[in-house]
């Protein structure tokens, strides 16, 4: 991309990319930006990324654990979390789930599939 896009995110492709975990990434030279549909109750495991990373929650709530510290963001809240930082995710069980706009440095792959992901071998939160 090396233009200005505007992308609707109800116009792309989601892939469960964890069991209820539904994502659709779009990329730019230097970011790459991710939107998460989390179904309740499910979870993301601990892994780390090298790229440094933005998570806002858009709707309901998440319970991250970052670098071993519980954080819990509800909508509106944001977390950064620089590259190699080991975190997780877990959506409660009772609520309608969570949306989270995750931005991430540029990278090479992604998870999930659909229109213009890329597989990945290490997942994000």
């Amino acid at each position: 991309m090396d233009a200005p896009q505007k992308i609707d995110w109800s116009e792309q492709s989601f892939a469960e990319v964890r069991p209820g975990i539904f994502g659709a990434t779009v990329h730019t030279p230097q970011l790459t930006a991710t939107l998460y549909r989390y179904g309740a109750g499910s979870s993301w495991e601990e892994h780390h990324h090298p790229q440094d990373q933005i998570t806002t929650v858009l709707e309901g709530e998440i319970d991250f654990v970052v670098a071993g510290e519980p954080v819990h963001l509800t909508a509106g809240q944001l977390a950064t979390l620089p590259g190699d930082t080991p975190h997780s995710a877990t959506v409660p069980e009772a609520g309608d789930g969570a949306v989270t706009l995750n931005v991430f440095t540029h990278r090479e792959k992604t998870p999930g599939g659909g229109a213009g992901a890329r597989e990945e071998s290490t997942p994000s939160v």
